[in-house]
């Protein structure tokens, strides 16, 4: 059987947009095409897969709370910044910033940290005084409990008579004070106790001068057993 004659026009045609390629020719480059993509996606796992993990270990969850791992230059070193509302008003956002993580914080806590009456006081052991630094974090304590927890107006007071009369400050100890809230702060081995006879004061013990770990574990376990002691409340009620 003859071939058709292509006309003048067809060969032309051909010229401009040429000849289909043969059936082999168009699966090797369907497979070229294949791995082109397989590996554009490779490289772009490789890329953002990491990004996505590190991104995500910098933020968790923890106590109610949430976290963002902020990274500065030493001395300053990982800063810990917890963001949640305050427990008197829910349209305040209250913003936290700790020097060590809140989840692998290990400082013992002999009570429960729910008790809080309105207006504190803290107190401090002359031992602990002879630090005369930032190893307790007493604004952040202060300023936590005042606002975040809803104590108040805080006050400084020292547990010896001659101390607290030379500086102005109320003497304070468990047995003292009886009318608010009391945080006391000693050295000794890293704890935080709560009195037995007066559930409203606590004394947060600092083994070292340069650690902030009692500290910050107050306040960590003051967001968990207040929040629980809040939520327990509310569950009766309804």
């Amino acid at each position: 059987m003859a071939k058709k004659k292509l006309t003048g026009d067809e060969k032309e045609e051909i010229k401009m947009e040429g000849e289909l390629p043969k059936k082999s020719v168009r699966e090797h480059e369907d497979r070229q095409l294949i791995w082109f993509f397989v590996i554009v996606g490779i490289v772009f796992a490789a890329v953002l897969v990491p990004y996505f993990m590190v991104e995500g270990s910098k933020s968790f969850d923890f106590v109610g709370v949430e976290w963002i791992i902020e990274n500065y230059e030493e001395p300053l070193g990982d800063i810990y910044h917890g963001r949640f509302m305050v427990f008197t008003n829910q349209e305040i956002l209250y913003n936290l910033y700790l020097r060590n993580d809140p989840r692998t914080n290990d400082v013992p806590i002999n009570g429960t940290l729910d008790k809080f009456k309105s207006g504190g006081i803290i107190s401090i052991t002359p031992e602990f005084d002879l630090c005369r630094g930032d190893a307790a974090n007493m604004q952040d304590l202060g300023g936590f409990l005042a606002t975040a927890i809803g104590v108040g107006r805080m006050v400084p007071g020292s547990t010896d008579k001659v101390v607290a009369l030379d500086h102005g400050w109320r003497f304070a100890t468990c047995e003292t004070v009886l009318d608010r809230t009391l945080i006391i702060v000693d050295r000794g081995e890293a704890r935080i106790v709560q009195d037995e006879k007066n559930p409203y004061c606590y004394t947060i013990y600092v083994e070292d001068c340069d650690d902030a770990s009692p500290t910050e574990k107050f306040i960590i376990g003051t967001i968990a057993d207040f929040s629980k002691m809040i939520e327990d409340r509310k569950n009766n009620e309804a």
